[in-house]
Formats: structure tokens, sequence, C-alpha cells
């Protein structure tokens, strides 16, 4: 959450309080103590830890449901008598969609209504990760996908593989691989920013500290993690069915178990950003909005309203595109001359102030104190 935010009366810009922090959490054992090498391991489960116990504490009702309905499709489009009984390989198409039985193909349209209904939810909930939710959403049935052309020559895949046999499959991994990379990338320089913005700070170790409690190490693990779990579940999905003449039961059970994990690691992929970052910000690559910024020649607006954190009288600043603030000179002989806290004006010579007195009230106080809390931390 922003911590140098002003307060106001107002309970849609009240932030919520944390109820924790990242620094909070514990260990019961570390890896650390056989080898400092694996210090990396013992922060990445601290931040999973962390993102777990605060989406626990955290999600209401509504998310819940997202969850469930998520799980549900699932397991309607997973739990078939076709899938128990094998259907007919010599049956393709809509021909095959002719012969299913009443049950499953009424159990199917449930499942891509619950489907639908899920991406809907989260649409709804997740206004900042809508486009990263539906690439993660495509990028779990590109995994299902290549799993069918990798057993399409082959259905001992990986037993036996030729490499001519796969290219397809192939390039169909290359393509999730870029845009996991740049789903990773959008939400690591977003981060970056916003601590440039809201957590400025002129001592450096500040900075330092904020950075380090906005780590994302634990969510890139688990990035990783949903990566795997849905190419594993796909894998033994598309084996337990291209395995017709002798078909092997636990396949089945492993494509089911992996597959309930993969909903709820999607959620929290797509939830944590938006948790850090608030419900304001706009995940993006930093090429991305350098080229915006461009474009507009400059005219891309970050910030706006900052007011007195006591009487809510209108504060004269500007937010830079890098993040830092600019603020009046204080000298008379400066009319409307705006400049980097901290840094000389080119009239007067001063240094440009990093607290103001209010006009109305005469409180003083820092002008990072005047930026408008987001729901973020």
């Amino acid at each position: 959450m922003s911590e140098g935010g002003g307060t106001s009366d107002s309970a849609q810009n009240q932030v919520p309080e944390m109820p924790f922090r990242l620094h909070d959490m514990t260990l019961k054992f570390e890896f650390s103590k056989f080898h400092s090498i694996l210090k990396p391991v013992d922060k990445m489960r601290k931040e999973i830890k962390f993102i777990t116990l605060l989406a626990f504490n955290e999600w209401d009702r509504e998310l819940i449901i997202a969850l469930s309905v998520g799980t549900l499709a699932f397991i309607l489009g997973s739990l078939s008598t076709e899938i128990f009984s094998g259907g007919n390989p010599d049956i393709v198409g809509l021909e095959g969609l002719k012969e299913v039985g009443s049950l499953s193909f009424f159990q199917m349209l449930l499942s891509l209504v619950a489907w639908v209904w899920f991406i809907y939810l989260v649409w709804t909930k997740f206004p900042v990760m809508r486009v990263h939710s539906i690439s993660l959403m495509l990028m779990w049935n590109g995994m299902m996908f290549l799993q069918v052309l990798f057993h399409e020559k082959n259905s001992e895949f990986p037993t036996n593989m030729v490499l001519s046999d796969m290219m397809s499959g192939v390039l169909i991994i290359l393509v999730i691989l870029f845009f996991t990379y740049f789903f990773w990338k959008a939400v690591i320089e977003t981060r970056d920013l916003h601590v440039q913005i809201h957590h400025v700070h002129e001592d450096v170790r500040v900075m330092e500290r904020e950075m380090s409690e906005h780590s994302l190490i634990g969510w890139g693990s688990l990035l990783v993690l949903w990566l795997l779990t849905t190419f594993y579940s796909s894998w033994s999905g598309v084996h337990y069915i291209a395995q017709r003449t002798d078909p092997n039961s636990f396949y089945y059970i492993m494509h089911i178990i992996s597959g309930l994990l993969i909903v709820p690691f999607l959620m929290l992929l797509i939830w944590y950003p938006q948790r850090m970052l608030g419900s304001d910000a706009r995940i993006s690559t930093a090429a991305a909005i350098t080229a915006e910024i461009e474009m507009k020649q400059g005219g891309l607006k970050i910030d706006e309203n900052a007011k007195c954190p006591e009487c809510d009288q209108i504060v004269e600043l500007k937010r830079e595109t890098d993040g830092q603030i600019s603020v009046p000179c204080q000298s008379e002989s400066c009319d409307s001359v705006f400049g980097i806290i901290g840094t000389t004006c080119k009239i007067c010579k001063e240094k440009f102030p990093s607290r103001f007195e209010c006009t109305s009230c005469g409180v003083n106080s820092p002008y990072i104190d005047c930026l408008p809390d987001l729901e973020a931390w």
C-alpha cells in the first residue's frame, strides 16, 4: 500500500490495512542452514507463504465463487463417460459430436458455460489483469494442443520421440514461452515503476526496503510452477487418451489431480500483482510505456489531485513520467517555475523544497503526503 499518501474521509479512498507484511514471514525450517547457496530457496518459500496466507486472509466471497466455478468447469470437462469408455477413434468432427451420449453432451455444454462464467468473473474482478488472464487461458489451451500434436504420430511420447515429428508442438512451446516472458516482464517492470512513483524517498535504504517488500520472486516461482503443472496435466490427459489399446488409469488420475491445481495457481498469478500495484495500475513493459510517452509527446498523465492531508486543499505539484515529484519554487522572484525536489532552481539558485506549508490550514507536511492513496502496498 502507498504509505506516504494523505488521508480522506471518503471510504472509497481508504486503503485496506495489510494484515501482515512480507518481512513478518518466518520459516520453521530453513535450507540455508545446510549451505548459504540455498538462501534463495528460503526466500522463495517465504514469499510463496506470504502470497498464500494473504490470499486466505483477503479473498472474499466473489473470489471464492470464481475459484469454485473454474474448478467446476475443469471437473465437468474432465470427468466424462466418453473418456472412461475410450470413445470411437474412427468417428471425428461433427459426426463424433452426434455420437456423444446425451448426458456427456449436456455435461460438455455445462462445462463450456462454466468456463465462460469463470472468464467473466475474472474480467470483472481483475480489471488490471484482463488481457493477461486471457493470455494465461490461451497458454493453458496451447499446452493441451501441443500435447495432441506430440502424441499424433507417437502415442508413447516422450518415449521414441522423433524431432521431425515435434516441430509444430515445439513452435507452440516457443510461443507460450514468449507470452510467459512478456507477462513476467510486464509485471516486474510495472512493479519497479510503482515503487519509484509511490515509494520515492530521499534515503536509498528506505527505497531498497520497499523494493524488497515488493519482491516478486515468489510470484515468479508460482508462474513457473503453473507452467509445469499445465504441461504435466495436459500431457497425462492426452497420454491416457492416446493409450487406447492399453489405457493406464494412473495418467488419468494424475491429469485430474494436477489439473485441480491449475485454476488456483492462475487466480493467484492474476490476483497478486493487482493487489500489490493497485486497481488503477496498468501492467505494461517499460518499453511500451516509453513508446506511449513518445507518441503523446510527454503528455502521459500518471498522477492527479494532490491534496493537503489535513484539509484536502489542492496542492500544486507535478508527477514526472519517471515517478519523480516536481514542486514550485518558493522564491517570490520565480513565477510558475517547477523542479524536482532537492534540485537547484536555475533562476534563483535555491533548492526546490521537500515540504510545503498549506495556505488553508497552515500545516507543514512533506509533499509526498499529498499524493492520493491507492489500493496497493
